[in-house]
């Protein structure tokens, strides 16, 4: 069991991480107002007001998209996950079930916390999941 000391520092460092990903994000996307917790990014060769959703990036509804924006697509991708991912740990820190592994219900070593404080599977879980 974690102790309240361990949990703030892992909190404020989930927190931080948070803050410089939407940050990040922000550099090339924009938040979704019709999906809360997906970006849409903007668009290089039309200005930051513009931006194209996911869908039209995927079924090529948009306009020709600059390898610029395949890029942020990809970079967007990533960061969105990554965010998602301190978002759950967060909400689970809220629950109080944070700390404990979403397969096996153990709980997970402290050095992997350290290591990686979104962690929602111990290692052993990660490597045969993949995560």
């Amino acid at each position: 069991m974690l102790n309240q000391q361990t949990l703030d520092e892992l909190k404020t460092a989930l927190i931080k991480e948070r803050d410089l990903l939407t940050k990040e994000l922000e550099t090339i996307a924009a938040p979704d107002p019709n999906l809360p917790g997906d970006w849409d990014i903007k668009h290089s060769e039309w200005g930051e007001n513009q931006i194209t959703s996911k869908e039209e990036l995927e079924t090529g509804e948009s306009v020709n998209e600059s390898d610029e924006d395949m890029k942020n697509k990809a970079l967007s991708d990533r960061l969105e996950l990554r965010l998602k991912e301190v978002n759950n740990a967060l909400k689970r820190m809220d629950g109080g079930n944070y700390g404990t592994c979403e397969i096996c219900q153990k709980e997970i070593p402290l050095e992997r916390l350290k290591a990686n404080p979104a962690a929602s599977t111990d290692i052993e879980h990660a490597e045969k999941n993949g995560i």
